[in-house]
């Protein structure tokens, strides 16, 4: 059962908050009429601050929760109020204090706070997510990234898989951006985004919620046993390295307690995330600006990409087996093609099940001015496969398409627009064949 509690602002500790705006620290106090998880939803905003503005970026602000250090939270949609969830961690009944005040160390310098108030509930072991949420792992910031606003965890999500009696709980996050491993450009053509999507940490749990094995993504994008920290059931997991996988031991002076929401990804990819809080593909791109990575479009710079709302994003069902899909799209008013490769087979995409893709159009590209997608299979045997004679030749390339599930443009807001096309029937493809669906908008 979950309890909403009475917040009531300490009014001899923090004023009004209209004639209070100066103050950078806030105090609560709340009573938990039962022991269980806590959740709290901060209000707040950051005067002065824009993510994709160097100095300005975003305000840090630090949670203590009954005098001691809780979490930090980055108030990173700027002088937007903002409604930030995070779990306090697993609380005694009774009565306690929370305060919320502005990291000064690792804020920006231009970048205020103001907290406008807070709202506790309580999640005890009997309700349906307690379990999802007593397991949510806390996030050690990386230390290159503290200090620095990139690669920011945006959003935690939870999935379930049920295995007999058992129940697997697997947590993924968003995080802004990816400072290293696959360039920009390739996440863009491979991925259908620029930001970082990582699979964090997966528990199994018996019939009476007990722990039966942990998991976590290691620093090589493998799975590992955890064995670290934990503030309750809530395992302590360090972003280690610069393309954000983890490692269950270490330290860092910032940390995160993201509130994980469902997902059921079983119709759709993991990128659908981003289209259910559709203000993910705004901070991408404010980060993607600051940090240089954007160019003009249709020029050749090294591993940048144009604004993200220059692509069209496809995301579609398919096996390959050797092989990989292409998209082209076609314009109306223009004779050529367009590609998602840009003509580099190492950005065709050879992974199966549900994926993304985005092609570049000419900017300010409307739905109505598409004619026509096509796919593309390409074969991606390794060429030397090919060169004795001695060797039996490798089984032959193949695409299976089952469905193509979105297809859509950004809006001046970032926002997604409305789907355009949509396919589901399989198609086999093999190596050089193409397939074009027309654009019927109604």
């Amino acid at each position: 059962m979950r309890h909403v509690l009475w917040l009531l602002a300490l009014l001899a500790l923090a004023p009004p908050f209209a004639a209070a705006q100066g103050v950078e620290r806030r105090e609560f106090g709340f009573e938990l009429k039962a022991s269980g998880e806590a959740v709290a939803e901060v209000v707040a905003f950051a005067p002065g601050a824009a993510w994709g503005r160097a100095g300005a970026e975003a305000a840090v602000a630090t949670v203590y929760l009954d005098d001691h250090y809780n979490q930090d939270v980055i108030v990173l949609h700027g002088e937007e109020r903002w409604t930030y969830r995070v779990f306090l961690g697993p609380l005694e009944a009774g009565k306690h204090q929370l305060r919320v005040e502005r990291n000064a160390q690792w804020s920006a310098p231009s970048a205020g706070l103001k907290v406008e108030s807070v709202r506790v509930t309580g999640v005890e072991p009997e309700d349906p997510e307690y379990q999802a949420n007593a397991h949510a792992p806390i996030l050690l910031a990386r230390a290159d990234t503290v200090g620095h606003f990139s690669d920011a965890p945006l959003l935690m999500w939870y999935e379930r898989f049920q295995e007999g009696p058992n129940q697997t709980v697997q947590y993924s996050i968003v995080f802004s951006n990816e400072d290293s491993g696959t360039p920009t450009d390739a996440l863009m053509a491979r991925w259908g985004r620029a930001s970082d999507i990582e699979y964090v940490y997966r528990v199994r749990l018996d019939a009476g919620g007990k722990v039966q094995k942990e998991i976590f993504q290691g620093m090589d994008h493998d799975d590992r046993s955890f064995h670290g920290q934990r503030l309750g059931q809530h395992p302590l997991i360090l972003v280690a390295t610069p393309n954000n996988c983890f490692a269950d031991t270490g330290y860092s002076v910032l940390q995160y307690h993201l509130l994980p929401v469902f997902a059921d990804l079983r119709g759709s990819s993991r990128e659908e995330l981003m289209d259910r809080f559709p203000w993910t593909y705004s901070i991408m791109a404010q980060e993607l600006k600051r940090e240089g990575k954007l160019r003009p479009y249709d020029v050749t710079q090294g591993e940048n990409i144009s604004d993200p709302r220059n692509y069209l994003y496809v995301e579609l069902e398919a096996e390959n087996r050797q092989s990989g899909l292409v998209v082209w799209v076609k314009l109306k008013s223009r004779p050529q093609w367009y590609s998602s490769h840009r003509g580099r087979w190492a950005l065709a995409i050879s992974r199966s099940g549900w994926y993304r893709t985005t092609v570049e159009l000419p900017p300010q590209t409307a739905a109505e001015a598409i004619e026509s997608l096509a796919l593309e299979c390409v074969d991606l045997h390794d060429p030397r496969l090919y060169t004795s004679d001695d060797e039996p030749l490798p089984p032959p390339a193949q695409s299976v398409l089952h469905r193509i599930g979105k297809v859509f443009l950004l809006g001046a807001d970032y926002q997604p627009g409305k789907n355009i096309l949509q396919i589901d029937r399989t198609i086999t493809f093999r190596p050089g064949d193409m397939q074009t669906f027309p654009f019927e908008l109604r």
